[in-house]
């Protein structure tokens, strides 16, 4: 009874440790922190039917032809494409989000991505769309992982529709998270760009 006792004593010392750590341990931010003397933005969350709109008329000026699409919960968008290039050209993921209630998307998000990705046998890449932006931890992330993913928030996406869509740009700013001038995680601390190689070739599968 006593080795019983002596050997089941360092597992239950083990899971009361780890309820503290959970109970006690500080939360990750995912929200970037306002910037001293930036209003609220106050504009209206895009619709799902309007960003789906946008996401696949972007996605047609970039060359890319859709071979499949379902839109989930919130207007969340997956679509298979084709990049009908002969040299450069393949299958890509993307993976596009309006949500921004929740927060920056955070590093199990795109990592679960970034395993599809890797799954799918004849994707040449993945990308992971995303409004409300991305944490520090999920760009660090997606740059250890052997996948091919890029990320693309609410300002690179703006940045795509004015190059790309430029009747489309001002409705797009309308809407809440998108603007040129948005900004990373409150702990972000990369020069800007560090992560934003020439984004339209990335999307073209360059």
């Amino acid at each position: 009874m006593i080795v019983l006792v002596v050997a089941l004593a360092p597992l239950m010392l083990g899971f009361v440790l780890i309820a503290l750590i959970a109970r006690y341990s500080p939360n990750v931010p995912r929200h970037a922190a306002p910037v001293p003397g930036q209003a609220d933005d106050d504009r209206p969350a895009i619709t799902a039917d309007e960003f789906e709109d946008i996401i696949k008329e972007l996605l047609g000026a970039l060359g890319m032809e859709i071979v499949f699409s379902s839109a989930g919960t919130g207007g969340v968008l997956e679509l298979t494409c084709r990049d009908p290039r002969p040299l450069t050209g393949g299958r890509l993921l993307v993976h596009a989000s309006p949500v921004v209630g929740a927060g920056q998307v955070d590093a199990a998000e795109v990592l679960g991505f970034a395993d599809s990705v890797r799954g799918d046998m004849g994707a040449l890449k993945g990308i992971f769309i995303a409004a409300a932006g991305f944490t520090d931890e999920a760009h660090a992330a997606i740059r250890s992982t052997p996948a091919q993913v890029e990320l693309v928030d609410g300002r690179k996406l703006v940045e795509l529709v004015r190059e790309h869509l430029p009747d489309r740009a001002g409705l797009l700013e309308s809407y809440r998270s998108f603007s040129g001038d948005g900004h990373r995680h409150a702990r972000a601390n990369q020069p800007s760009g560090e992560d934003d190689p020439e984004t339209s070739a990335g999307l073209a599968g360059d």
